[in-house]
């Protein structure tokens, strides 16, 4: 195993993350946390994802929007300050703009400043007169929302958080329910958090939603490895060292992503050496799906109280509304 020198960690710009890809590697089994899919490349692969006929999610959620905005627009009231954790390119939140009464402010909350940026132009196109007030971090780290909402003077204000998607299925119960208490704090007093939640479903659908035909997802998944090739002094084969694969956890009723080692293999990255078996895999993501029960349980855990769900007319997904 070849020595890490200080003059090769002056040549890495984010020290957290090559920690948390020694940490992820050095385990067993080995493991990659998912937040760092999204560099540029990263998020745009995602948005194409979205576009997928397999993925059903996002058509899913935007039907439900539509049969329901109105009255999720009451629910959330006028002259609210939108958050949105993690926006993307800011579709989905472009109908809450609309229906809501005189929004007071939009925040978006990205971790991909190139994202980030593209969100804030688009949605400042469409909405020129709305107050947009970007924030580039890490909507998952306590300490980043803490001094967020102690700076922005938040928690004085009562704002509606909103997490569409499934990504909240990304993470393990607990970690949702720190994710969920972040929110909490971003929500202010008296504040709301509207909750997209992927629905436990027919297998082979959820197969074919996270390993399509088009390779779009397989080529979404080894991104993380190209992003740890160009900023953390790596050497991965991307292309032909690994394989996407997806299953599905029964026992924790998940979908797992995992990038499969293609031969036995010895890799780099930032002078250490990470030695992989034939069909030995990296776990990059899980996305966990829920029935109601279920993410009611984790609500509870994190002091928040579901008020009321909307579900497409196959119940295959839900927007959670809950309250502080």
């Amino acid at each position: 195993m070849r020595v890490v020198t200080e003059e090769t960690l002056t040549l890495i710009a984010d020290l957290d993350f090559l920690a948390d890809v020694y940490q992820g590697l050095d385990s067993a089994p080995k493991t990659l946390p998912c937040k760092y899919f999204y560099d540029e490349q990263g998020s745009w692969l995602f948005e194409k994802i979205t576009q997928l006929k397999e993925y059903y999610l996002t058509h899913v959620e935007l039907d439900i929007l539509d049969h329901h905005i109105e009255e999720i627009a009451s629910q959330l009231g006028p002259n609210a300050i939108i958050i949105e954790p993690g926006c993307g390119a800011g579709h989905k939140v472009q109908k809450i703009l609309h229906a809501i009464e005189q929004p007071k402010a939009f925040i978006p909350f990205e971790i991909s400043g190139e994202m980030l940026n593209y969100s804030v132009n688009r949605l400042s196109g469409l909405f020129p007169h709305l107050d947009i007030q970007p924030l580039e971090g890490d909507f998952t780290n306590e300490e980043v929302v803490k001094q967020i909402v102690s700076e922005t003077n938040l928690e004085n204000s009562s704002n509606v958080v909103f997490f569409p998607g499934s990504t909240i299925g990304n993470f393990s119960r607990p970690e949702a329910a720190d994710i969920l208490r972040n929110f909490k704090r971003l929500s202010g007093s008296n504040g709301k958090i509207l909750l997209g939640i992927d629905l436990i479903k027919d297998r082979d659908v959820l197969i074919r939603a996270y390993d399509d035909a088009d390779g779009v997802t397989a080529e979404f998944n080894k991104n993380i490895l190209t992003r740890i090739n160009t900023e953390l002094d790596g050497n991965f084969d991307v292309q032909n060292g690994f394989k996407h694969k997806a299953i599905f956890n029964e026992d924790n009723s998940c979908i797992e992503m995992h990038l499969v080692s293609c031969k036995p293999q010895s890799v780099t990255i930032a002078g250490r050496s990470f030695d992989f078996e034939s069909m030995e895999t990296i776990h990059t993501e899980s996305s966990y799906k829920y029935s109601i029960e279920s993410i009611s349980s984790i609500t509870d855990e994190a002091g928040l109280a579901l008020e009321k769900y909307w579900c497409d007319n196959k119940n295959r997904f839900a927007l959670c509304l809950l309250s502080v």
